[in-house]
């Protein structure tokens, strides 16, 4: 097992996020990005914040089935869905774009 997917391994079992993904070779000017999968039936208000409270992304009606990501800078985000406000981090892995995945609920 690679660093990385020991890193990515770590991050899913401790659940910073329902999925976690290394997307390939990237550039360092290469963003991860975070999807949010509104799995809920019916259109929900889904969000993207920084850690001081500014919202970057959202939708007030995200149809159901949608499925939303929003390119961000590695560091912490606040990620607000019906389910639940979840933190997520998206990781600098050395020139690997990194992406996470929230289900909405």
């Amino acid at each position: 097992m690679t660093t990385t997917q020991r890193v990515l391994a770590v991050l899913a079992t401790t659940g910073l996020a329902v999925s976690v993904l290394g997307t390939g070779s990237a550039s360092a000017a290469t963003k991860g990005k975070i999807y949010i999968s509104n799995n809920c039936g019916s259109a929900v208000s889904t969000t993207i914040h920084r850690t001081n409270g500014s919202m970057i992304a959202g939708t007030g009606a995200a149809p159901a089935g949608s499925y939303f990501g929003y390119p961000v800078d590695p560091g912490t985000y606040e990620v607000r869905v019906p389910a639940g406000n979840r933190n997520v981090k998206i990781l600098d892995l050395g020139g690997k774009a990194h992406s996470v995945i929230v289900k909405a609920c």
